[in-house]
């Protein structure tokens, strides 16, 4: 009597789980299992402290992506490229709301989204240049520059009465843009502070920073597949530097994570939670500092 193609479906699945293909099952579930989690807590950390998810994740990849066999040479690349991927629906779903609510001025986001294009591929071009050690050097800096940011310097801060414009405009997205391809993020952490000090409503610049993170996604996404393409040291389930699985296992739980730390914020004294994101980048920062050095 034949089975029904279920079955035989299931059969060939308890096969492929047994023998030769059982420890690359295990390390699968195991690594979906690990990142999903990861995806929680880097989704409460932005929505606690409203900032991308970028900045927790790169540290945590660091820490755990060698962990699942992935080679030093390309640790920070695989790093960089499966977080900026994670940015791309996080940004869609942020961007789709901020215009809903009418914050977005799509007429001064065109031509700020061509220089975050130029940025982004100028950060691309510099990505192969870079090695692991020259890579986490450059993160590092990252996060001691916002740390100085958030902790010490005035939100009040005002540089101009007017919007950049012009090739200025196009200039100040640029550099955004490269070195959110550099760091793994959406560009949203400059983007705010910047928009704000020349003058920028915070709703306005809020929509604009999570808009960046459409263009810095996808460019840099696509980027870091097709630079990573042949890359030795990358996991085999990778597309280049992107890594699938780690990817499908931080989406959902990336959104739930930071739907939890938005309500979690808006019960905390805000004073106390720049103090606390400030000392978070610190250890992070610090931490990063004695791996290499260890």
């Amino acid at each position: 009597m034949a089975l029904p193609p279920a079955a035989c479906a299931l059969g060939r699945l308890k096969r492929l789980a047994s023998g030769k293909w059982r420890p690359i099952v295990d390390d699968l579930l195991l690594r979906l299992g690990v990142f999903a989690l990861v995806g929680l807590g880097a989704g409460y950390a932005s929505g606690l402290f409203g900032v991308g998810g970028g900045i927790i994740r790169i540290p945590v990849f660091v820490y755990l992506l060698p962990l699942f066999g992935v080679a030093h040479p390309v640790l920070m690349h695989m790093a960089i490229g499966t977080s900026i991927s994670l940015v791309i629906p996080t940004s869609i779903v942020a961007t789709w709301r901020q215009s809903e609510a009418g914050n977005l001025d799509w007429s001064y986001y065109r031509t700020w989204a061509v220089g975050i294009f130029i940025g982004v591929v100028a950060g691309l071009l510099l990505l192969p240049m870079c090695s692991t050690e020259a890579l986490k050097v450059i993160f590092i800096v990252f996060l001691t520059s916002v740390g100085i940011y958030v902790g010490f310097v005035r939100d009040d801060l005002v540089l101009s009465e007017r919007l950049p414009s012009g090739a200025l405009k196009v200039a100040i997205a640029a550099v955004i843009g490269c070195f959110a391809a550099l760091t793994g993020t959406a560009g949203g952490t400059f983007t705010t502070p910047t928009m704000k000090a020349f003058s920028m409503p915070l709703k306005r610049a809020i929509a604009l920073a999570s808009a960046t993170g459409v263009v810095t996604g996808v460019a840099a996404t696509a980027g870091a597949v097709i630079e990573g393409w042949n890359a030795v040291g990358r996991p085999t389930h990778s597309m280049g530097f992107v890594d699938l699985g780690i990817f499908a296992a931080m989406v959902p739980t990336t959104f739930a994570g930071a739907a939890l730390g938005v309500r979690s914020a808006n019960s905390l004294d805000k004073a106390m939670l720049q103090r606390s994101y400030t000392i978070v980048l610190f250890a992070m920062a610090a931490d990063m500092i004695r791996g290499m050095l260890g």
